[in-house]
């Protein structure tokens, strides 16, 4: 993940990628029996945002995992419902079978190996238990109208930055492991209508700024940013992004 943001920063990007995909975790929670959890797990926990809401929506335990020192700090000292550890998804310093519901949010695409991930995600999880990845997104399906080359910029500097731009469509090839008895792989919807488009302009903007510096000629994305604004201001912009969920049992 890109290191070039404070946590401050990566705080008001989680919270605005929480506010998404609200609607599909509280569905999860729902199907896993969130709230009789006695152990709950948030790997990749970040700056919090999503630990918090699970330690509000269960009356156990809530733990939140991350590689991150400064991420953990912060999420201490903003997000103190829940405990947050400093370790590796790939090696948990945790004992098997150890939680009811283990969680992460846009995490898989970032590892280095999400396949161990998982398998850890199922190692620490007991049996009977559940695993909830709540948002992985597949860059490789997006769909932009007008066409900007917004989706290819974005897939180049995702591998640039070591992550997997088309993670989403391998949910359940990833789970697909001893431990895992059951993998329920869904979508949500992903296109914004035009508010939402409008609304999210200038902080997605800001965003593809901050991605896109050094990558691409100041002048082309000045282009792309006005071609982009004019749609957008006339109704006539669409982004279509698919982003995968998935309910594992284990």
């Amino acid at each position: 993940m890109s290191t070039d943001l404070s946590p401050a920063q990566w705080d008001e990007q989680f919270t605005r990628q929480a506010s998404w995909t609200r609607q599909t975790r509280y569905h999860l929670y729902r199907r896993a029996n969130l709230l009789r959890a006695a152990r709950v797990l948030d790997v990749g926990s970040g700056t919090g945002v999503v630990t918090a809401e699970l330690a509000a929506q269960t009356r156990g335990q809530v733990i939140g995992l991350d590689v991150d020192p400064e991420m953990v700090a912060y999420a201490r000292e903003h997000y103190p419902q829940a405990e947050y550890r400093l370790g590796d998804a790939h090696h948990m310093d945790l004992p098997g079978g150890s939680f009811d519901v283990t969680a992460c949010h846009f995490l898989l695409l970032w590892c280095r190996d999400p396949r161990q991930v998982a398998a850890e995600m199922v190692r620490v999880t007991r049996p009977g238990g559940s695993i909830l990845i709540c948002a992985e997104p597949d860059y490789g399906g997006r769909i932009d109208h007008p066409e900007l080359p917004l989706g290819h910029w974005q897939i180049e500097a995702l591998r640039d930055e070591g992550a997997d731009p088309r993670l989403g469509r391998k949910l359940r090839a990833l789970f697909a492991q001893p431990g895992a008895r059951e993998v329920d792989v869904g979508v949500m919807p992903g296109v914004w209508d035009a508010a939402r488009l409008r609304a999210e302009f200038e902080a997605e903007w800001a965003l593809w700024q901050r991605t896109l510096e050094g990558r691409v000629l100041p002048a082309e994305l000045a282009r792309v940013r006005a071609a982009d604004l004019a749609a957008t201001e006339s109704g006539e912009r669409l982004v279509f992004l698919p982003v995968f969920y998935a309910l594992v049992r284990t």
